[in-house]
């Protein structure tokens, strides 16, 4: 069975390493197929590739260029290796190139098509990926289950096994901030930070940063839907810690790239209450990774990139920066039916001045009582 794949070949309107950029205006594609070729030594430009794959599909637009395709079947194991290890990623190959230098000497290309690309070592692009799609379940024999695992036994069944439907990864229809939320079918959504949710770890009231590129530098995966579209996606994972504040975002993007700990594809958005995630649950996650993932609650993970802090990664932790509220909410064919806050009990020694007293006013002390207060809320 050929092996398929979904990748972020190219970013449009945004700096190379070394200084072209791609006018978003100006491009096009060859007719599909187009190759997917691999570099296995070093060389100017892409010499030395080889066809390993086909490009079968190709979406130009949202300032990115992604498309989806499969390996040949005669190929060196070693291309998968490392792709499986992250150390190559594609590079488009251009045609009927026109370009113009601007005030800073960039290299703009105003005209351009797509002729294929090569999976190197060194990209032009910084964020661009390829990703091989998960190898699909030998079918199991299934035992009955006992009553003591039961309720194991009906979460795991209710898996979605199919393509999720393109709703799914839209805009979630809450009318307020929404904890994150997995139904019975494995739709995923709400909201990782509020807009006026102070960072519980730093002085003052530090809010979470809007995304000035639509959540680009987080939407770096794609996933195919049942009405048969292909989204740029970003994954939610659970097990690696977040990355050292020291990393630049690429070494910190490159932190969450464990597929071991991936539980779910998601887009991301922004509404009038805070930051929101919206997909499904990866059918072939790990018991481990999903069991951590229902348990505890999430936090991004912010890079300056450009000038602007960009949300890179989201994953498990267990007290986030930006808390959101813990409510049970029930959801029946696909709508909400009920909320109810389990908050538990706010503790007020410590917290609150006693009547009388004057009212805290050091922004040091009020991050560390919001500390306080979120793992006092955490630990029921």
């Amino acid at each position: 069975m050929a092996r398929t794949w979904s990748a972020v070949l190219a970013r449009l309107g945004v700096p190379t390493g070394d200084g072209r950029i791609i006018d978003p205006a100006g491009g096009a594609s060859r007719d599909l197929p187009l190759p997917l070729m691999w570099q296995e030594l070093s060389d100017d430009g892409h010499g030395g590739s080889r066809v390993v794959g086909r490009i079968e599909t190709l979406r130009i637009a949202d300032g990115m260029v992604t498309a989806t395709g499969s390996l040949l079947a005669d190929i060196p194991y070693s291309v998968i290796e490392q792709l499986e290890a992250g150390v190559v990623g594609p590079s488009v190959d251009l045609d009927d190139i026109e370009y113009v230098m601007d005030d800073e000497e960039r290299l703009i290309i105003t005209r351009w098509r797509i002729a294929g690309a090569t999976l190197v070592s060194i990209p032009a692009f910084a964020d661009v990926s390829l990703t091989l799609d998960p190898l699909p379940a030998e079918p199991l024999t299934v035992p009955e289950p006992s009553e003591d695992h039961m309720e194991e036994w009906l979460y795991a069944s209710a898996r979605p096994e199919a393509l999720p439907p393109a709703n799914w990864f839209q805009r979630p229809d809450v009318d307020r901030l929404t904890p994150l939320t997995v139904t019975d079918t494995g739709r995923v959504f709400g909201h990782i930070a509020g807009w006026d949710t102070c960072h519980v770890g730093l002085p003052g009231c530090v809010t979470p940063p809007s995304s000035p590129t639509g959540y680009t530098y987080f939407h770096v995966a794609e996933q195919r839907t049942a009405d048969g579209a292909t989204l740029p996606v970003g994954t939610l994972v659970a097990g690696p810690r977040h990355a050292d504040a020291q990393l630049a975002f690429r070494a910190a993007q490159e932190h969450y790239d464990d597929p071991a700990a991936a539980v779910a594809r998601v887009v991301a958005g922004e509404d009038e209450y805070g930051i929101w995630v919206a997909g499904w649950l990866l059918p072939g996650a790990v018991p481990e990774a999903l069991d951590v993932f229902r348990s505890s609650p999430v936090s991004g993970d912010w890079r300056r990139v450009g000038g602007a802090l960009e949300l890179i990664g989201v994953c498990s932790v267990n007290t986030p920066g930006f808390p959101v509220p813990r409510a049970r909410v029930h959801f029946a064919a696909g709508h909400q039916r009920a909320l109810i806050g389990s908050f538990g009990i706010t503790p007020t020694s410590g917290f609150f001045p006693e009547p009388g007293k004057s009212q805290v006013t050091d922004q040091t002390d009020i991050a560390r009582a919001r500390l306080r207060w979120a793992l006092a809320t955490t630990e029921d």
